[in-house]
């Protein structure tokens, strides 16, 4: 009896679902997400139902695979990003039309708030720091903030 030799699936990243799963397509058309989120060294790969690119993880990957480029891996700080964008929106309303309330300032306290920014932000990697926030701009945030 003749072995059938299978052929491996080479998947290419293709986006982020509405569940943050990474998903990868193969050379036949067929959707593979990624269950461990990119937050793994070895993805954990998912087909869908119906292949549909919006399906539910039916059932795991069999096939041997490769990757077209390195899969998608998410950035260990993202975290720190998002949480710094999002007090930097609070620091720009209370400044603006939130007209100095602290409520919308973490602890309702901006001192607090101020000293929290600065932790995420040098807990980023030297090369990792953000474009659109940078230390000078987070002391003027804690004058304006902090001084009234």
């Amino acid at each position: 009896m003749e072995e059938k030799k299978q052929t491996v699936l080479t998947l290419k990243f293709i986006g982020i679902d509405d569940f943050s799963c990474p998903t990868y397509e193969d050379q036949y058309g067929r959707f593979w997400k990624d269950l461990n989120l990119g937050k793994s060294e070895k993805p954990d790969l998912y087909s869908t139902t119906r292949n549909d690119l919006d399906g539910e993880p039916v059932s795991h990957i069999q096939q041997e695979y490769t990757f077209e480029s390195e899969p998608f891996r998410r950035n260990p700080y993202e975290f720190q990003y998002m949480m710094l964008s999002r007090m930097q929106r609070d620091c720009e309303y209370f400044l603006g039309y939130g007209n100095r309330s602290v409520t919308i300032l973490s602890e309702s306290d901006p001192q607090h708030h101020m000293n929290r920014m600065k932790e995420l932000w040098k807990e980023l990697p030297a090369d990792g720091k953000p474009e659109w926030l940078t230390w000078e701009q987070l002391l003027n945030y804690e004058k304006e903030l902090c001084n009234e």
